[in-house]
């Protein structure tokens, strides 16, 4: 049975369409078939940096029974065979805070946000119990989802945050995401679930020490990490699981 992932970035089974930038296809192509990943291709976002073109969570966000799009997108037939999408404005300017309206997290009942860059009429429609503010515009960009109640993250307030809200948090102080044109990129936006108990990365974590961090973190939630490439971890704007399988 295939249905649609009922809870954003949290798949109950395997992943079997994902949602990401085609800037990343040659890249990421061969290793997501290898896990029966079927790809929905998004455009490059002629309306951000250039740089940050084919970044998903600047194009996209899941919540809940529905997907919401930057109009530059409309029509995306793909996904509309699949789940319900709104469109909302393109950026009004390719540089922050005005390329982020669509960079907030849903963690179960609690939404990670910034009122200040988050589109307005998107938040209002999020049904979350918990309405977590933080400073950081790029919040999923910045927030890795392991679990319900688990992330990994960079950046401090946002650590603080989820803490205080009684999540599990893995504090990754030091940089090591990478992002061309920038001097690193951020770990929600370079890696993603793609089954209950599978964390893909795109490349592979090569500092030791965060990397075993990181490991035994996962390890402790019954998460096992998926290095999709050879190469250095690195942020393609995350990717958004779509639909699941199970036997």
């Amino acid at each position: 049975m295939i249905r649609t992932v009922e809870m954003p970035h949290l798949p109950k089974g395997r992943v079997r369409h994902i949602i990401i930038g085609e800037k990343y296809r040659n890249l990421l192509e061969k290793a997501l078939s290898v896990h029966d990943l079927e790809a929905i291709w998004l455009k490059n976002n002629n309306f951000v940096d250039e740089r940050l073109s084919g970044h998903t969570d600047l194009s996209a966000i899941h919540i809940g029974n529905r997907i919401a799009l930057s109009e530059y997108l409309k029509p995306c037939e793909q996904i509309h065979n699949i789940i319900n999408a709104d469109y909302v404005p393109n950026p009004q300017k390719p540089i922050y805070p005005y390329d982020a309206g669509l960079n907030f997290c849903i963690i179960g009942d609690r939404l990670f946000y910034n009122p200040k860059t988050a589109n307005a009429e998107q938040i209002r429609k999020v049904g979350c119990k918990e309405k977590i503010v933080v400073k950081q515009g790029y919040t999923k960009c910045s927030i890795c989802v392991v679990d319900e109640n688990s992330i990994i993250t960079a950046d401090k307030m946002i650590a603080a945050a989820a803490k205080k809200s009684g999540m599990n948090v893995l504090y990754i102080s030091k940089p090591f995401v990478s992002l061309k044109g920038f001097d690193c990129g951020f770990i929600g936006g370079a890696a993603f679930k793609i089954s209950a108990n599978e964390l893909a990365f795109t490349g592979d974590i090569k500092d030791a020490g965060i990397r075993t961090e990181i490991e035994c973190f996962l390890n402790e939630r019954n998460v096992r990490p998926i290095y999709l490439t050879n190469n250095l971890v690195f942020d393609i704007g995350s990717a958004i699981p779509l639909t699941e399988q199970f036997p």
